[in-house]
């Protein structure tokens, strides 16, 4: 059921399903055949997407057709893995793409990446943090945790780092 028929069926509830026993009886009665009708529309929900997934859609959302049929047109050429993160996840059928892309244009939800630290280990009472602020690397002795990352962000400085990555949950917690 959609929106259009949700609102059909309860403007036809005034005509069908009037019983004048009471005023009080026939608004009861009124509300029941409404929420029984409001409970049976299914509302789409929000995609939830990754940023750069939202980024693209933001970027092609006005020619939203005609960007999806080049984006596919062009992984035809192209081995896996592609050359970019939405490029990976527009060629995974169960990202269901297309679908997606389309119902976004009615509003969506950017997940939200996961961060973590980089705990380097440095024997039982020890901890040491990695802190890039500044574009600096540093490491840091029982200090605080230091600088947040995403995966990306932890492998774009150096992949042996993702084995030293640490949720941000488990360190505060």
């Amino acid at each position: 059921m959609n929106k259009q028929e949700l609102i059909t069926r309860i403007e036809k509830i005034k005509y069908e399903h009037l019983h004048y026993n009471s005023p009080e009886s026939m608004l009861l009665e009124q509300k029941h055949l409404i929420l029984d009708l409001v409970e049976q529309f299914d509302e789409p929900q929000k995609p939830m997407v990754p940023k750069f997934v939202s980024e693209w859609f933001e970027d092609n959302k006005d020619v939203l057709d005609l960007a999806i049929f080049m984006a596919i047109r062009e992984l035809d050429d192209e081995e896996w893995p592609h050359k970019t993160d939405f490029e990976n996840w527009l060629d995974v059928v169960e990202n269901k793409p297309i679908e997606t892309l389309i119902r976004m244009k009615d509003g969506y939800e950017v997940k939200k990446e996961p961060l973590y630290y980089i705990k380097l280990p440095c024997g039982k009472n020890y901890d040491m943090f990695v802190d890039g602020r500044n574009g600096n690397l540093k490491v840091f002795l029982n200090g605080t945790p230091g600088t947040q990352y995403t995966e990306q962000q932890i492998k774009a400085i150096d992949a042996r780092y993702w084995a030293f990555a640490v949720p941000v949950e488990e360190v505060e917690g």
